[in-house]
């Protein structure tokens, strides 16, 4: 199956002989809607109404992102619902077993951070002590996350993630030439380029958490842990949060390792605060992001290997389960 991600403004796609036929700037491709599995497009592509109704009629993801990469939205026709599954997402909201979800969820963001950190400790030896430190940080917080017989108070999580975090993404910059001026993590709007590969990643990523959720009966919009913000998707972010480091910072320490991109593929943003991933800096990253999600790794709770994208869609199935079983046995995804 085929994901195609559409970036440049002033593309047209139109609908003929069971195709996608997409243009711009004078060329033109077929793309047979059969093998096609998820759509993602950007500011500025044009669909026919054909396309959109074939799109819906066929339950083919298609999926809206902003010029920065940020979820914008996504095209949704008649699918499976099931009620008992969001009335059990809703009757925990706001509850101790929903705060035992979201340490959950958190407790493998960290896990998978402190992996990671890990990752770059061995390959340097040991030798960069604010490595070794921010890993040692980390370890001695996973416990008091990952212990939900007395589930944290949404604020203490919060602060407990938010240190994690900040002592994750300095530790991080070791991965990175100093030409690249990374030195932790910036957003709204990233300042450096690093950290716009991370937050365009992020868009990325939580528009496939998106579609996971929705695809597994929840309810995307209500969470446990960013909770009930309105016109945020919640419980996709919470979602997406222990894959964060596996998928779009792993994303990122690839691509610029293996020296695919320069300084010179990034630009200004249009009011000059910030930094954006230029035409080529985004299909290289999505390329890249694409084999990350392509990749497969050992999935334990079925003993099998799975692709990251089907791992999504399997940790979204879990964690319906457990609403619908008020059962604590979700498990989240940590890389080895």
């Amino acid at each position: 199956m085929t994901a195609i991600y559409l970036t440049e403004a002033g593309t047209v796609v139109s609908f003929k002989n069971e195709s996608l036929v997409i243009k711009r700037r004078g060329d033109k491709k077929s793309f047979r809607v059969a093998e096609l599995s998820l759509l993602v497009i950007h500011t500025g592509v044009q669909l026919t109404s054909v396309v959109i109704a074939e799109l819906m009629d066929r339950g083919i993801e298609t999926i809206f992102l902003r010029q920065d990469g940020q979820f914008r939205g996504r095209l949704q026709g008649s699918f499976h619902t099931n009620p008992a599954m969001r009335l059990a997402q809703y009757q925990v909201v706001n509850s101790t077993f929903g705060m035992a979800i979201a340490q959950k969820l958190i407790e493998g963001k960290i896990r998978n951070q402190r992996v990671i950190l890990q990752r770059r400790n061995r390959a340097t030896k040991g030798m960069i002590a604010e490595i070794s430190e921010a890993i040692d940080l980390i370890s001695s917080y996973i416990g008091q996350v990952g212990n939900v017989a007395t589930p944290l108070g949404r604020d203490r999580l919060m602060g407990l993630e938010g240190i994690c975090a900040r002592h994750y993404y300095q530790a991080l910059r070791y991965y990175f030439p100093s030409e690249w001026l990374f030195y932790g993590r910036n957003r709204q709007p990233p300042l450096d380029p690093i950290n716009a590969l991370l937050s365009w990643g992020y868009g990325v990523l939580l528009s496939r958490i998106f579609a996971a959720a929705v695809l597994a009966g929840l309810d995307p919009y209500l969470g446990f842990f960013h909770v009930t913000q309105p016109y945020r998707p919640n419980l996709a972010l919470d979602l997406m949060e222990e894959f964060r480091p596996v998928i779009v910072d792993a994303a990122v320490i690839a691509i610029i390792q293996a020296n695919l991109l320069a300084r010179e593929d990034f630009e200004p943003s249009p009011d000059g605060a910030g930094i954006w991933l230029g035409e080529i800096a985004k299909k290289l990253f999505l390329a890249q992001l694409e084999r990350q999600f392509s990749s497969s790794f050992l999935y334990p709770p079925q003993n099998r290997k799975l692709r990251l994208s089907q791992i999504l869609l399997e940790q979204a199935r879990s964690l319906g389960r457990c609403l619908l079983e008020r059962s604590l046995d979700y498990q989240p995804y940590v890389i080895k």
